[in-house]
């Protein structure tokens, strides 16, 4: 069993591909003498939008290489021929890559004319001041805040209350919309309990292994999970080998050690195995509208193992509130819901909208305003760069 585990829950390498995002995004880490692999000076105007989704991993980036200003997208790789083995030579997503940046040099890849390649492990390897395990990988992309304040501070930063009432608003159009998703999958599949299971499990892989706990939940469901925990667990665990991997890889760099794939594994088996009717059902009977209730709801998931209070805040928030307000158990999203923990998106999402000195005790007691600050970064400040001008939701607000 253990060769099971050996492979998908290896050690990453000491420098990975996050590495080299950070390396390019950061100012402060970036060596300022950048010449490219064919030696011309090589100058960062803007390193783009660090890019969460599918494509280049910047958008927008404007560089100067040699006399010629580009703007277009940069790529990351470890090594040159990545390029080809990660099949971008035939997807027209990266014909705008003006700027191949790696880590090891040698080789060559067939990428687009006008792209230039720099390789940052010329520039660093040999410097005693460099150490990769320095890098606070789970800070970025959001370890890099503007160095001016944002139009939002000025609106907000002088009404909290207001900002409040925003927050508020903006975690039930959160959650009010999972509720909605959560109605559309209980039409199609017509097993609540499968989607609820199916949900928990991809909150226990976080957003990094979301994904791939999800398809475990489908390639084990939880009628056919064991009744023991141990045995629960050494199926969860062969399963996520033999059958997950393969068609949904596991994701083991930028995880914090509590947020590891196995640890997650462990949590799960003991909350769900032969539980889960009656968890649902202990779940129900909580008034999840009061305060009451939700500490209740939330010292249930505690129960079963390891599984930290702002963890088990977080999957009532994100899964189990919004499922009883898709069975009609909640006639609104409560006001005040169990604090998580405050993530890196929330945290530079609340720079923006009240400055670097902030309070976070306007926000952090109520998980509510946190859901409201993961809405606003996700709806407004993704889409908005660099300088947040234009921002709908300063418009909206009153502000310039």
């Amino acid at each position: 069993m253990n060769s099971c585990k050996q492979h998908v829950f290896a050690a990453p390498p000491p420098v990975s591909e996050r590495h080299v995002q950070a390396l390019w995004y950061d100012g402060t880490l970036r060596p300022g003498d950048l010449r490219t692999v064919d030696g011309v000076p090589l100058r960062v105007v803007d390193p783009g939008v660090w890019n969460l989704e599918a494509g280049p991993d910047f958008r927008n980036a404007v560089v100067e290489i040699g006399t010629q200003r580009r703007r277009g997208d940069v790529e990351i790789h470890l090594r040159a021929g990545d390029w080809l083995q990660h099949g971008h030579v035939r997807d027209p997503a990266y014909d705008r890559v003006v700027l191949h940046v790696t880590w090891f040099n040698g080789g060559s890849a067939p990428v687009p004319p006008s792209c230039a390649t720099v390789c940052l492990g010329d520039f660093l390897r040999t410097r005693t001041d460099f150490s990769p395990d320095e890098i606070d990988l789970a800070a970025y992309p959001y370890a890099c805040l503007p160095a001016t304040p944002r139009p939002c501070e000025g609106v907000f930063a002088r009404a909290p209350d207001f900002l409040v009432e925003v927050l508020r608003a903006a975690g039930r159009r959160r959650l009010e919309g999972k509720a909605r998703r959560l109605v559309a999958r209980f039409m199609r599949t017509g097993d609540r309990a499968q989607v609820f299971y199916e949900e928990m499990m991809a909150a226990f892989g976080y957003k990094r292994n979301a994904d791939s706990f999800r398809a475990l939940a489908a390639c084990i469901p939880w009628r056919e999970l064991p009744t023991d925990r141990a045995a629960a667990y050494e199926a969860l665990s062969c399963a996520a080998e033999l059958e997950v991997a393969r068609l949904v890889p596991w994701q083991r760099t930028n995880v914090r050690p509590a947020n590891a794939p196995l640890r997650r594994l462990v949590a799960a088996a003991a909350l769900f195995a032969g539980a889960l009717p009656e968890l649902l059902v202990r779940l129900s009977a909580c008034d999840l509208a009061s305060r009451e209730g939700q500490l209740a709801a939330r010292a249930i998931l505690c129960e079963a193992g390891p599984l930290g209070a702002r963890r088990a805040a977080a999957m009532l928030a994100n899964v189990v509130t919004p499922f009883a307000r898709a069975e009609n158990r909640l006639e609104t999203i409560p006001g005040w819901l169990c604090p998580e923990e405050v993530c890196a998106p929330m945290r530079l999402t609340a720079y923006r909208l009240l400055g670097r000195d902030h309070n976070p005790a306007l926000y952090a007691g109520n998980g509510l305003l946190l859901q409201g600050l993961l809405q606003i970064h996700r709806e407004f400040c993704l889409g908005v760069h660099p300088d947040c001008g234009g921002c709908a939701l300063v418009q909206a607000a009153g502000g310039s």
